[in-house]
């Protein structure tokens, strides 16, 4: 594949897709519409378990980059046109919430505006201890536009969710990682290590139960308990249909050995909530 904003790459099980648009590396809609592609590849190869997304340079991610985008040459687009970009954002990073194989966000140097929001919809976020994190918006005369306003409070909770909302305070990756907004923070040494030996469990896991799952935990946001309860009796009938379970797994748990699944392209077949 062919493209001119990103690199992507496949090997050995994993799909890394590296936002390279230097100097910036700021997220415009080149760069929303190739992530798009790539994450719509990795997807469909069942080659592919675990995605990453990375960035290039310091491995920083810059926010929205919408100087000059729709065909405007400046500042000057209209709230239709702003509403365009934000609600390609919001798709692209819905597809990463909801996609059935587990995401990765490496941020080295850290993530500002869009590019943070960009990370709050992976799966799992690694950082270096000395990133620099922050949501900026109200100090620049914005607001947040990417789903930031929606998933951050989840994450972190009200009060600390409106600290970091509401003054655009900046936090290093370490208080990151304490507030629930980063899986893990390393020293910037360890961060490619720490990345290698996520991928390498998670793609010992049963792809089917682990999509599953992953579906099931975005009810806790996107529905009530007694609903989400009700998904999650679906999913188990499903995931058992499946026989990823069985007596060998069993035999291999037992005996304490690692029990290998076959690989999926993706869960063709969901409780119908799903396909709503």
């Amino acid at each position: 594949m062919d493209f001119k904003s990103i690199l992507y790459e496949k090997d050995n099980q994993i799909a890394t897709i590296t936002k390279n648009n230097p100097p910036q590396y700021g997220m415009n809609l080149e760069v929303l519409v190739e992530m798009k592609e790539a994450l719509d590849d990795a997807s469909n190869d069942e080659n592919i378990s675990v995605i990453v997304i990375t960035v290039g340079g310091e491995g920083f991610h810059m926010g929205a980059v919408v100087f000059g985008e729709v065909g405007n040459s400046d500042w000057n687009l209209t709230p239709i046109e702003f509403r365009e970009i934000s609600q390609y954002a919001h798709k692209l990073f819905r597809m990463i919430e909801t996609m059935e194989k587990p995401i990765i966000g490496v941020a080295k140097g850290g993530a500002v505006g869009g590019g943070f929001e960009n990370l709050h919809a992976c799966d799992f976020v690694i950082a270096s201890e000395e990133a620099k994190f922050s949501q900026p918006e109200v100090t620049l005369g914005l607001n947040l536009g990417w789903g930031g306003s929606q998933r951050l409070p989840r994450m972190v909770g009200w009060r600390k969710a409106k600290e970091i909302l509401l003054t655009g305070i900046e936090f290093n990756g370490k208080e990151a990682e304490e507030i629930g907004l980063v899986t893990k923070a390393v020293p910037l040494d360890e961060v490619d290590k720490s990345v290698t030996n996520l991928c390498d469990r998670l793609k010992i896991c049963a792809p089917v139960a682990w999509g599953y799952t992953k579906l099931a935990m975005n009810k806790v946001w996107e529905t009530d308990f007694r609903s989400g309860l009700d998904y999650e009796v679906e999913v188990w009938g499903m995931v058992n249909s499946e026989r990823e379970f069985n007596a060998d797994v069993f035999d291999d748990f037992v005996a304490g050995r690692q029990p290998v699944f076959k690989k999926r392209k993706k869960i063709t077949s969901g409780p119908e909530w799903r396909k709503k």
